[in-house]
Formats: C-alpha cells, structure tokens, sequence
C-alpha cells in the first residue's frame, strides 16, 4: 500500500518519531506480499505477531487479511486506538471503503486507509464522513 512520506508523518504525528514513520512505511510496503509481510511483522512488531498467532488461519495468503495485518500494525506504532472500518460494506467482499486508526476524536489527524486506492493518507475520519452523506 502507498504511504505519506517519512518526514510527512513526523510532521502530522507529534508522538512519532522518525524511526516510528520508517516502520509504518516499511509495513505499509509490505503489505503486497505476504512472505514480505510476516518478515516485517515477525521482526518489528511483537503486539501483532501475537494477533496473527491468535488466528486460525493465515492471514499472510490473504490481500484484505494482510491489509488487516498491516494496519493493526500500523495502529500500534501509532500508539492509536485500534482499527476502525469507515463506510457501508461494498458487494462481494464487504469490506468498507475505508479504514481508519482510531485516535480518539472525530476530527484528530489519523492515518485513514482507502481500500479503492491501497493508500494511507493523513487526515481525519470526520472529513471523509462528510464528503459522503449518502452513506446517512
């Protein structure tokens, strides 16, 4: 998944450091593949090795349980709240269009991930929600 830039996300985040935004860009890269990704995760993030020993199968084979991966990940080198979905289920697969971690306030910069896109973005889930009323 495409990521802000490391110097992005030590601007917008004031508690991450810049080797916290190299890790998030280097599980967000990850992400594509998931020998890539298990590596990544197995080596810099114990909270969600032990998440992924918990499931009953393997997330890694999987592009939307990698992305799950991914952002649970991502969600604790934030030091954020836990994964939040962001929108109705789209058909097929019902997945939500967007994901988000959770930094505790409709309007608290947060790194918001668009499924359409496989992107993460800074922004707030407020804004997203607002450009959408057919979703109300």
């Amino acid at each position: 998944m495409r990521c802000p830039t490391a110097v992005r996300l030590v601007a917008a985040f004031r508690d991450l450091d810049e080797e916290g935004a190299k890790t998030i860009r280097r599980i967000a890269r990850a992400a594509a593949d998931g020998e890539t990704l298990r590596k990544v995760i197995d080596s810099s993030c114990p909270d969600t090795a032990a998440y992924v020993r918990q499931m009953y199968s393997d997330p890694y084979g999987s592009r939307i349980w990698r992305t799950t991966v991914a952002l649970h990940a991502i969600d604790r080198v934030l030091g954020t709240h836990g994964v939040e979905p962001l929108g109705p289920g789209r058909s097929g697969d019902f997945a939500p269009p967007y994901e988000y971690c959770n930094a505790g306030d409709t309007y608290s910069v947060t790194l918001i991930y668009s499924r359409d896109t496989d992107a993460l973005s800074i922004g707030t889930w407020g804004d997203i929600a607002e450009s959408h009323p057919e979703w109300r």
